[in-house]
């Protein structure tokens, strides 16, 4: 890690816990302690934090507000939890293990899992309007809250898992990853862009953090089909060889390991070069350089890039 990245996650990372913790979308009805831990636990402690890391980075790179940049990286931090509390169950992937520790359904069962997710899911929605409201600003909120349902609908996340689930069993091929790795991407791009619009940033900066993001969510799960491939679960945190058990494509499986370390390298080579056309020499282009190189580095992909 870079010296000058490792500076940003450390200045930062008191200040999203903390915020993380505030923002619980904990119950107060008197029967709910059960779901409360099961909230806490899903949440805490949480993984490297990468995305609420690169929301900061997003609105720092277009200069919003810090207050409403933290709201939404709590946002997207609670909307990835319940993606991957979704993503464990037995109807999904059946993974029994997240981060290193059980996973969430296998602690307190498939129903109060189910519903820790849709709270977490629920107060995304709920942090994002707040985010884009401390403007004044109705009509950001409204853009915020639609860009946000789009990453989580039928065409972004829900369609992407729904492709997935098509897929197992199938050995289908590379003509239907894309949708099935919106899972990946649609949140990245939600993750680069919703401190800025949260912030009031202008059309074009957002366009250029969307392109990023959906190039570095596409890298990013390249490099999630190689770990599998490669990786061992102790190291991960989670099982490996999903997509073999549940005889399903990927692009390790259709371009080789070196093929698909390629393809994310290029990814990211073509992510940060719109983001330096937009941008130029900004401080934030560079970290954010730092932190797609560092996200792809236990995948050994890091020496192809050349950005």
């Amino acid at each position: 890690m870079s010296e000058r990245l490792y500076a940003f996650i450390s200045r930062h990372r008191h200040s999203i816990e903390a915020a993380l913790e505030e923002r619980l979308p904990l119950s107060s009805q008197p029967y709910a302690w059960r779901l409360n831990e099961a909230i806490r636990y899903a949440v805490f402690p949480g993984g490297k934090r990468w995305r609420p890391m690169l929301t900061l980075l997003g609105a720092e790179l277009v200069d919003a507000p810090a207050q409403n940049a933290l709201l939404a990286a709590c946002a997207v931090e609670f909307l990835h939890t319940s993606s991957i509390i979704f993503d464990d169950l037995p109807a999904m992937d059946d993974a029994d293990v997240r981060r290193g520790i059980p996973s969430l359904h296998r602690v307190f069962g498939e129903s109060l899992a189910l519903l820790a997710g849709l709270a977490l899911l629920n107060q995304s929605y709920a942090l994002l309007a707040r985010a884009a409201q401390e403007r004044g600003d109705g009509q950001t909120a409204a853009r915020l809250i639609e860009e946000a349902a789009k990453c989580i609908g039928s065409d972004g996340m829900i369609g992407g898992q729904t492709v997935d689930l098509v897929l197992q069993g199938t050995g289908h091929w590379l003509n239907s990853l894309y949708s099935r790795n919106l899972k990946t991407t649609a949140l990245m791009r939600l993750t680069m862009m919703a401190g800025a619009i949260a912030g009031g940033a202008d059309e074009d900066d957002d366009a250029a953090l969307a392109d990023f993001g959906e190039s570095l969510g596409m890298a990013y799960q390249i490099c999630d089909d190689l770990l599998d491939e490669l990786g061992a679960s102790d190291e991960l945190g989670k099982p490996v060889k999903q997509d073999s058990r549940h005889n399903r494509s990927n692009y390790v499986s259709e371009l080789g390991i070196e093929g698909a370390r390629r393809l994310a390298a290029s990814l990211i080579e073509e992510g940060i070069a719109v983001l330096r056309e937009r941008f130029v020499a900004r401080r934030e282009v560079d970290l954010l350089s730092d932190a797609a190189v560092m996200i792809l580095q236990d995948a050994g992909t890091q020496a192809l890039i050349t950005a």
